[in-house]
């Protein structure tokens, strides 16, 4: 009896590990697929890609994946913006600041900002 109770508790533990380690290149995975599916899209569908993106983002409080998307999609989207459809901008913004609120990197939403007010003025 002794000896089963630190078995299990070791399958226990390497079972956990191997769940959590499955669920970080989970996310891994969707990052790279998120900035991929922008970075294909060219033009006005880049605004509209990362905008959904974005707003997925902001609703899911992965502060850690908005920092990893943002620092692969800032300049592609920078260079869409003047494709963008004006009545999609809104919706650009909303999401932008949107993310910016969720994230805690001081960095990453000034940049976010930055780009969010280059869309309003």
């Amino acid at each position: 009896m002794r000896l089963l109770i630190p078995l299990f508790l070791t399958l226990a533990v390497v079972v956990l590990a191997a769940f959590f380690i499955a669920w970080l290149r989970r996310a891994r995975i969707n990052q790279k697929n998120a900035i991929e599916r922008i970075l294909v899209a060219n033009g006005a569908a880049r605004c509209v890609e990362a905008a959904r993106t974005l707003r997925t983002l902001a609703t899911t409080n992965d502060q850690a994946a908005i920092v990893g998307i943002w620092d692969g999609i800032e300049l592609p989207l920078l260079q869409a913006l003047p494709d963008c459809p004006p009545d999609y901008k809104v919706e650009l913004i909303n999401a932008l600041d949107a993310c910016a609120k969720t994230c805690s990197n001081r960095e990453v939403t000034k940049r976010i900002m930055t780009l969010r007010n280059s869309l309003i003025n």
